[in-house]
C-alpha cells in the first residue's frame, strides 16, 4: 500500500475518533496509532444472498421477494439478467428492516374497542337498575313513572 493512501487513512481515522486525551490533544503516539489502524485497508463489505437473507429473517425466499417487490428492502442488483433480478443484500439494509419491524406488544389495561369498553350497555344497566333495590322491578316502574308525571306538571 503507498504512502499517500496509509496517511489519507490515517486522516481520516484522525477526523472521526477523539484523541486519547481530549485535554492534550492529538499527541505522537495518537497519530502513530491514527497510521496503525489507517494501514489497514477496510474490506468491502459481503452482500448476502437472497437465501441468507432469508434464514437471517426466518421467511421463505418468496417472502423477501414479496418484501423487495413491495420496497420494504433495498436490495443490489447483481448479474446481467434481464427475465429476473439477481438480487444481494447489503447487512446494513437487514438490519435497518428489523429495526423498522421490532415492536414491542403490552398488555394494555384499558379496553380498546367500544365493544368490548368499560362502559356499560343499555341492557346491563336495565339488569343493575332491576336488580339494585331486591329486584321489585315493578316499584321502581311506577316510581319512575310518578316522577315523571310530577315534572310535566306546572
Amino acid at each position: 500500500m503507498s504512502d499517500l493512501r496509509i496517511h489519507q487513512a490515517a486522516l481520516t481515522y484522525i477526523r472521526n475518533t477523539q484523541p486519547l486525551d481530549p485535554d492534550m490533544g492529538w499527541r505522537r503516539e495518537d497519530i502513530q496509532l491514527a497510521f496503525v489502524a489507517g494501514a489497514r485497508e477496510q474490506p468491502i463489505r459481503r452482500l448476502l444472498t437472497m437465501r441468507e437473507v432469508a434464514e437471517i429473517l426466518a421467511t421463505s425466499v418468496s417472502t423477501i421477494r414479496d418484501l423487495v417487490l413491495h420496497g420494504e428492502l433495498a436490495y443490489v442488483k447483481v448479474g446481467r439478467g434481464t427475465e429476473r433480478n439477481h438480487m444481494a443484500f447489503v447487512p446494513e439494509e437487514i438490519e435497518s428492516f428489523i429495526k423498522r419491524h421490532t415492536k414491542r406488544d403490552y398488555a394494555v389495561s384499558a379496553h380498546t374497542t367500544a365493544r368490548n369498553g368499560s362502559r356499560k350497555r343499555a341492557h346491563e344497566l336495565a339488569v343493575e337498575r332491576a336488580t339494585a333495590s331486591g329486584g321489585d322491578f315493578t316499584a321502581q316502574r311506577e316510581a319512575r313513572r310518578a316522577a315523571a308525571r310530577e315534572a310535566r306538571k306546572p
